[in-house]
Formats: structure tokens, sequence, C-alpha cells
């Protein structure tokens, strides 16, 4: 595939500065601007090249995630979701700038429903860290994704190609 095709998004410069400054007094040093920690969340292993965003924020938790959002939202700015950075299609470039919202931090199990066969959990748990988590319950999640990835990363998707017909299957009756 050629890059002739691709089009460049515009860049809300003036939204991007007036977000930057924001999403810096909000999270302090949760909200960093190095150029090495946003090419690595702009990085990909496709053919297009880095397109680093010009903030990555650390959340913590819901509310974090939602002052991001809103600050965004308000100054038209775009957002990235950032899991592990697995991404083999693209996920986290930039290609406008904006935000990478990192949530490798929200990483606890909020509730177990045994009854139910489900949980809930935030976004940067991983399979293996579910799994340890419910050892001692008899119960498990038996899909794996490969490369230990944070779930969140890829049950919103398709499943990997090899995996495809029987994880999708799968996914759709121990996820809901």
């Amino acid at each position: 595939m050629s890059l002739e095709n691709v089009v460049a998004l515009a860049r809300n410069e003036a939204g991007i500065a007036a977000a930057v400054g924001i999403l810096k007094q909000r999270f302090g040093e949760r909200a960093q601007t190095g150029q090495a920690i946003r090419e690595q969340h702009g990085h990909t292993t496709t053919y297009v090249p880095t397109q680093a965003p010009d903030i990555v924020v650390f959340a913590e938790n819901t509310q974090d995630v939602q002052d991001v959002v809103r600050i965004c939202a308000e100054h038209r700015v775009p957002v990235v979701a950032f899991g592990a950075g697995s991404s083999l299609e693209g996920q986290v470039n930039a290609p406008a700038g904006g935000v990478s919202l990192d949530m490798t931090h929200m990483n606890r199990v909020i509730a177990v429903h045994a009854e139910d066969l489900d949980c809930v959990v935030e976004p940067g748990v991983t399979r293996r860290a579910l799994n340890e988590y419910l050892r001692d319950t008899g119960l498990f999640f038996p899909i794996d994704p490969g490369a230990n990835q944070r779930l969140a990363e890829w049950l919103p998707r398709a499943p990997p190609a090899p995996m495809r017909c029987a994880m999708a299957r799968c996914a759709k009756t121990y996820w809901r």
C-alpha cells in the first residue's frame, strides 16, 4: 500500500494549545509533552510513519478520563485511547495531533459476579492479571489474544485474524 493517497488531517493549533495548557494544569506530572513519550504513544508497527500526539495524559480513574474528554471536546481536539501500544493497525496514530489518553494505570478489577460468570474491569487490566485475580475462585478467562494484551485493546474490535472465528464466538459467550 502506498502513502500517496493518505490525506493529512487538519490540525486545530489553537485548540491544541489551549487544551495542552489546561491538561498540564489539571494533571501536573501525569500530562507529559516530552518528545520520547509522545513518539512512543504514536508509534505503530504499520507502514505509516509515527504520528505523535501533542501530549500524553496518564489517567488513573474514570474522572480523569471524563475530564480529558470534556476538555478536548470543548477545544475540538482529538483524543486517542492508549493501552499497551501494541497497535498493528495504526490505532495509536495521531494524524491531527491531540491527546494520547494512556489508561495503563487503570488496572483494577472492579467486581466479579461469579453467579453471572462476568466481571467489571478497568481498561488497563490484562488477561493474565484477571486470571491471577480469579485464581482462587475457580473461574478464569479462557481467551488468550497472545502477548498478554490489555483486555480493552482487543475486545472492542475483531479478534486477531488467526483466532477470529473461535474467539468471536468465545468472547461473545464469556465477555458481556
